[in-house]
């Protein structure tokens, strides 16, 4: 009988404290996950030698409407699929543009010069990003896309390795993918 009371009498403090040391690594296991750095790492670009011209294949592109009017992000995307540029994504930009505007590491790269080229009176942008992706903003008055007979020049004469993003055609989408850490054009609304 002495026994069953010891071991009566010892449940109750046992299981508080089997229980208080679940709550007590619940507690650690949570500021570990709160202390993470959860931060993307910097994307970086690689250089790669494409030889003496640049070409469509090797540049990787998001497109957003600056405008007011939906569809054009969606028919832009689809004409540098055309020619064979990798779209990752297409969305709402956070400004409006009068003019299609180009934006990459700097406004003389050869992947902006390329892009740019697709585009009747396109301006183009640096803003010193790393991963060496390229931005179109189309804008509300739609400019007119170079068409068969006014057949765009789909390379860039180039001197040396260029710094391009590796491609992953595996994250090529056909619907919207934004992201909002990499670009500060994406937004929420929908008039793509």
């Amino acid at each position: 009988m002495n026994v069953r009371k010891v071991i009566r009498v010892s449940k109750t403090p046992v299981t508080l404290l089997l229980l208080l040391g679940i709550l007590g690594y619940g507690a650690y296991w949570g500021y570990k996950q709160v202390t993470i750095d959860n931060s993307r790492p910097a994307a970086t670009c690689v250089s790669q030698d494409v030889g003496k011209e640049l070409t469509p294949d090797k540049v990787t592109v998001r497109v957003f409407n600056g405008g007011d009017t939906g569809g054009h992000a969606k028919r832009t995307r689809s004409f540098l699929i055309a020619f064979n540029f990798h779209v990752i994504s297409f969305n709402n930009a956070d400004e409006t543009v009068a003019t299609t505007t180009v934006i990459g590491n700097s406004a003389d790269s050869p992947e902006v010069r390329l892009v740019a080229q697709m585009f009747r009176d396109s301006v183009t942008r640096g803003d010193g990003r790393a991963d060496h992706v390229v931005d179109v903003i189309v804008p509300t008055k739609y400019q007119d896309l170079s068409t068969a007979s006014d057949h765009p020049v789909t390379t860039v004469a180039v001197d040396g390795p260029v710094c391009l993003p590796v491609i992953n055609t595996a994250t090529e989408s056909a619907s919207p993918t934004p992201d909002e850490s990499a670009s500060p054009t994406a937004t929420a609304s929908k008039k793509k």
